[in-house]
């Protein structure tokens, strides 16, 4: 089963480069991305979203249709029925409240990984984790690296 990881940034494009970084780790075979969305709040308050997706294998946990209800709930406020046990009904007020004008979250499903690469991967990127499935002392490994020294 994949693993959801959503993290906020203050930067409009911050969540793009990090989306960058964890792509090389997939070419390098250090990581499996199952699918992923990245979101992004301009000046004015207009929402981007632009999703990541293996065309050839959806992920069967959250496959489009599912990503596409999150988005759509998140941007336009319109009610979401959820049937997995990671979204309860504060999350998409969480991520809607994250998102403040220039800046960035993004939305990962990662089916696997070798910690150490990925971690020094992320070191010091910024961000704020806003929900994920990962087991807590990897989250908590995780919200570390992320943190600007």
């Amino acid at each position: 089963m994949s693993e959801l990881v959503v993290v906020s940034f203050e930067g409009k494009f911050q969540a793009e480069d990090v989306l960058l970084r964890l792509l090389k780790l997939e070419q390098a075979n250090l990581l499996d991305l199952d699918d992923a969305v990245v979101v992004t709040k301009n000046t004015v308050g207009k929402i981007r979203v632009k999703g990541y997706h293996d065309l050839t294998s959806p992920a069967p946990e959250l496959g489009n249709e599912l990503w596409g209800g999150i988005m759509s709930a998140v941007v336009f406020h319109r009610e979401l029925e959820i049937a997995q046990d990671i979204f309860e009904p504060s999350f998409l007020t969480e991520v809607e409240t994250c998102l403040k004008p220039n800046s960035s979250a993004l939305f990962v499903l990662v089916r696997c990984a070798q910690p150490k690469p990925v971690l020094a991967a992320l070191a010091g990127v910024g961000g704020e984790i806003i929900r994920t499935t990962l087991p807590e002392s990897f989250e908590i490994k995780l919200r570390d690296a992320l943190m600007v020294v």
